[in-house]
């Protein structure tokens, strides 16, 4: 396999180039640390954009970040906290759960769409792209966006480059918008005997005025325990948890985790390190939160799980093994109230018999294949990342 590491726009544009008269597939990288999500790319040779790094510009007054697709997750949010700045959306730091030596590229979170439990009050990773520029499957260099909110030229091709994992252009270099990190951030967490009463507290402090920024559950000791963040100047949050514990005192016992108690739980969620490292499967369910324990009770009722909750409930992740255990996952989900299942991590051989991703129906499977056709008409661009052929793939563009 060869393997190319361009350090500028135009070698990308040249390599792309020339694998689209030679019609040879290409495979899309940073630093591989994404490998294990999504299905197994059949390609001769790769392009790894690890050389293709730096940040290129950043306004800390202007709340605007661009940089390179290829440089370290970490660079970035280093160089926000110097400024007491964030990504907002969380991006979750997978070497542990992928096993990787760190927590990737800007681009390879950006490709994944991937992002943390503040995803339920600050949005995804896709709502911060303000722009990039890239090179498609036809070989063709295009900008999009700009470094202001309210773009309004052209189409909103960041909502569509989100997610599509590499597939449809490479990204050379990504506009992002920054926000200020939290003065004060604090946790309340609530001992709950069932995991209903644990999904009432969080759709009880969803529901309320004290703005919550996560809300999750795990299980301990035999019951399950219930955690609300809130953020935002310390006198603000000081009063909130006041009202929220007012709020909840009915539903059990009460405690507060300040400071690193706090940051150490979120952490913890964000990476999914709650997780059995071992396991044969993970898998990432999106439910409707108030259905999440009725779904949970059913997935059990037939297999051996470890499971958390994020997002309030609205985000299962979850941990098995069994070869029929996705398509049981996916018929309980479509039985209440539909959603969808994605298979984060498993070995090659369950992956390459298991869809990754949801299957959607024929008119939205249609309309995603005409995209990547659009962008990437020779299908050189990350072949079998996502999975086209038959029943597309959700979760995808």
């Amino acid at each position: 396999m060869a393997v190319y590491t361009p350090e500028t726009s135009a070698e990308i544009e040249t390599i792309i180039r020339d694998a689209l008269l030679q019609k040879t597939p290409l495979k899309i990288s940073g630093y591989g640390t994404k490998t294990g999500l999504g299905g197994q790319v059949q390609a001769p040779d790769e392009l790894s954009l690890a050389g293709h790094k730096g940040i290129t510009d950043y306004q800390p007054e202007e709340l605007v970040m661009v940089a390179r697709a290829g440089t370290l997750l970490a660079e970035i949010e280093e160089a926000l906290a110097q400024k007491g700045q964030m990504l907002a959306f969380e991006p979750p730091h997978l070497e542990g759960f992928y096993g990787t030596e760190h927590a990737g590229s800007l681009g390879g979170v950006i490709a994944c769409n991937l992002s943390g439990p503040r995803r339920i009050s600050a949005g995804a990773a896709r709502d911060y792209l303000l722009g990039f520029d890239a090179v498609s499957g036809r070989a063709g260099y295009f900008r999009s966006g700009s470094k202001v909110m309210k773009n309004v030229t052209g189409y909103d091709l960041s909502k569509l480059m989100c997610g599509s994992f590499g597939m449809l252009a490479v990204m050379s270099e990504i506009t992002l918008k920054v926000l200020p990190r939290p003065e004060y951030v604090a946790s309340l967490s609530l001992i709950c005997t069932s995991l209903a009463q644990a999904q009432s507290v969080l759709s009880a402090a969803f529901g309320s005025a004290t703005e919550p920024s996560g809300g999750a559950i795990l299980g301990e000791g035999g019951g399950f325990v219930a955690t609300i963040r809130l953020e935002g100047v310390q006198i603000s949050v000081e009063d909130r948890l006041v009202s929220l514990s007012d709020l909840l005192a009915s539903f059990g016992d009460l405690r507060v985790l300040e400071g690193e108690e706090s940051s150490d739980f979120w952490a913890n969620m964000r990476d999914i390190a709650f997780l059995d490292k071992g396991a044969e499967q993970v898998w990432k369910l999106s439910a409707t939160p108030s259905l999440a324990p009725q779904v949970i009770a059913e997935i059990q009722s037939s297999f051996d799980i470890e499971f958390g909750l994020d997002w309030a409930g609205g985000l299962i992740w979850l941990s098995g093994s069994g070869a029929g255990l996705g398509s049981h996952i996916r018929n309980i989900l479509a039985a209440n109230g539909g959603g969808h299942a994605t298979l984060m991590r498993a070995s090659d051989s369950i992956r390459a018999i298991q869809p990754v991703f949801q299957p959607l129906g024929e008119a939205i499977g249609g309309l995603q294949t005409r995209i990547k056709t659009a962008f990437d008409p020779e299908n050189i661009l990350n072949p079998q990342r996502l999975n086209l052929g038959g029943e597309a793939d959700a979760n995808a563009f």
